[in-house]
């Protein structure tokens, strides 16, 4: 199956996990599409001052992988600056957020499996 990520329809999520301002999510796949443990693939367009607040997983891993832009990733209480090129993994039960503290758009993929 081939899918291209720039082509999904969008979709608006506001205050994402409590954070503030708009972002727009383009799912390429979702957990039907898969066999295995995946659970989703998205691009994620963050426009400046937005942010994803910060959240806990359960029993999944996710990684994202910045695209374009920069920002601030939070992970389990430590702050760092991303940007273009990192790659992020987040681990089963762990917290993390990321704001976009740029004068420009975030554009980031995000993939999730789920452990069993």
């Amino acid at each position: 199956m081939i899918r291209n990520f720039y082509n999904c329809d969008k979709e608006t999520d506001k205050n994402s996990h409590g954070g503030v301002g708009s972002i727009d999510i383009y799912r390429a796949f979702r957990r039907k599409d898969f066999t295995g443990a995946w659970d989703f693939a998205l691009r994620v367009v963050m426009p400046p001052g937005s942010s994803m607040g910060e959240h806990t997983h359960s029993n999944d891993e996710e990684m994202y992988i910045i695209l374009k832009g920069e920002g601030t990733m939070t992970i389990e209480g430590e702050t760092r600056k991303v940007t273009a090129g990192d790659m992020i993994v987040n681990k089963p039960f762990g917290t993390h957020g990321l704001i976009n503290t740029s004068s420009s758009e975030i554009e980031l993929l995000i993939i999730q499996a789920s452990l069993k």
